[in-house]
């Protein structure tokens, strides 16, 4: 409870600090070449490496969905947040695993058509296991980062992506993320993205309003 009362806090005051950051950055960057202001939905599946077993019942994957947003607050400067979902049931078990984030992102333009993106976030996650109608959860928090590009392979119309993130937990095990996007429009963007780690794979569909 304290780690996590602590990094809230941390969280808050760096978001506080992001206006006037804003405001140095963007005397010294160019502007970013996407937009990273936006609304979106993913859905999707993630598959574990080996198959979960739960009171003789077997878990090979499990349904998952996804809502995020983000603001840019200036042309280098933007604040995010979402919340993820991944679960499935048996006939006597059920198995979920939930989190929040709240992230602040950098975007880099690199030439005319890419974005390199450093991230710092808090992210706050749960899984609970139910048997029988009887449940117990086990919830955790801690700082995440990562690093991310993205690059306008046919410019305003065809998007390509990648990166990886982890958290500072003692066993956290980094996610290498790889995507593709369409985009209708300046608003539109319908996405298929897959990452992977040491332990699951997901592969996701999405569709984000951006302005």
């Amino acid at each position: 409870m304290i780690r996590m009362n602590s990094l809230t806090v941390a969280a808050a005051l760096a978001i506080a600090a992001v206006p006037v950051a804003a405001q140095d950055l963007n005397a010294g960057l160019g502007k970013s070449n996407f937009s990273y202001s936006t609304l979106g939905i993913q859905l999707g599946k993630v598959t574990p490496d080996e198959e979960i077993v739960f009171l003789n019942e077997v878990y090979e994957d499990f349904g998952a969905a996804a809502l995020n947003g983000s603001f840019q607050v200036a042309g280098n400067f933007a604040i995010g947040a979402g919340a993820s979902a991944f679960a499935n049931e048996g006939n006597r078990t059920e198995i979920t695993s939930s989190s929040v984030n709240l992230d602040l992102y950098i975007p880099v333009p690199l030439g005319d058509r890419v974005d390199l993106i450093p991230r710092i976030g808090y992210v706050s996650s749960e899984i609970e296991l139910c048997a029988d109608g009887l449940c117990a959860t086990e919830d955790d928090s801690a700082m995440s980062y990562g690093l991310a590009a993205r690059i306008w392979a046919v410019p305003g119309a065809l998007e390509i992506s990648g990166g990886f993130s982890d958290t500072n937990e003692e066993e956290s095990e980094s996610v290498t993320s790889i995507g593709a996007a369409l985009w209708a429009g300046e608003h539109h963007r319908f996405a298929l993205n897959y990452d992977a780690s040491d332990s699951f794979d997901a592969v996701l569909l999405g569709y984000s309003y951006n302005w």
